[in-house]
């Protein structure tokens, strides 16, 4: 009898500590796959392995004390407290680890010479976002926008922005260098190259290619594409007439 009634204890506190861990985990990737990180950067951006490993520890953590705390013989107001504290903890990591997703979420898709470029809002310096034109010096919240990136035209910036690219820090980390992407749309549209050419070398991408082709109202034979680039991956973004339009990305390397 006490072996069972120790047993019951454990496993009632254990699943339905697991189950409210598993609906805070759902709501949680609400906020990250809905709103920080829509498809593709989940992928693109490395959001899917954060968000995996978070709620791998979270949901885990929580439960795991939760078992270790629910013996029998101790009191109900001891457990409840410990139970508290738990509670506390998962909560604590929790918050951290989403506060850490939103660092590394995606805030613009920027052109960059010849190239798409994720930025994240961790590269980006919040002092200088008053540096940025006036409709770009916020960080977007609800997925990235669209911008470009141009070099400096005074040869002391020049000279500094090929500093800082030697440093690591990109073009589209300055936000100095931002521009709406409509102004830059026509040099992105005439450094892109046929999508027929990256088919010619990724046969097995027809399908996705022709459903890009389909939700853009273009044949196939008019869309173009340009690299895309991030962190964790390289991938192709495909544009359509009129204006450069991003229409789609493609899982393959835009270099090739």
């Amino acid at each position: 009898m006490p072996y069972t009634l120790f047993a019951n204890r454990r496993l009632n506190a254990c699943a339905w500590h697991l189950l409210a861990s598993l609906v805070l985990a759902l709501a949680a990737s609400a906020l990250v796959f809905g709103v920080w990180y829509p498809s593709p950067y989940a992928q693109v951006a490395g959001g899917t392995a954060l968000f995996f490993i978070l709620i791998s520890v979270d949901v885990v953590m929580g439960p795991a004390l939760t078992a270790v705390a629910a013996n029998p013989a101790k009191p109900l107001a001891e457990f409840r407290r410990d139970l508290a504290v738990i509670v506390v903890l998962q909560l604590a990591a929790l918050g951290y680890g989403l506060y850490s997703m939103a660092l590394a979420r995606p805030v613009h898709l920027v052109f960059e010479i010849d190239r798409f470029r994720v930025a994240v809002a961790a590269d980006i310096d919040p002092s200088l976002l008053a540096d940025a034109p006036p409709p770009l010096r916020t960080l977007p919240w609800f997925g990235p926008g669209l911008i470009a990136a141009v070099k400096p035209t005074d040869p002391a910036e020049q000279i500094k922005s090929v500093e800082l690219g030697l440093s690591g820090i990109d073009l589209s980390m300055v936000p100095r260098n931002w521009r709406e992407y409509t102004r830059e749309a026509p040099a992105a549209w005439a450094k892109a190259r046929p999508v027929s050419a990256l088919l010619a070398r990724h046969p097995a991408m027809a399908s996705d290619v022709q459903a890009i082709a389909g939700r853009a109202g273009q044949p196939v034979e008019k869309l173009r594409f340009l690299p895309l680039v991030s962190r964790h991956a390289t991938w192709a973004t495909v544009l359509a007439e009129p204006d450069a339009r991003v229409v789609g990305h493609l899982a393959v390397d835009g270099f090739d």
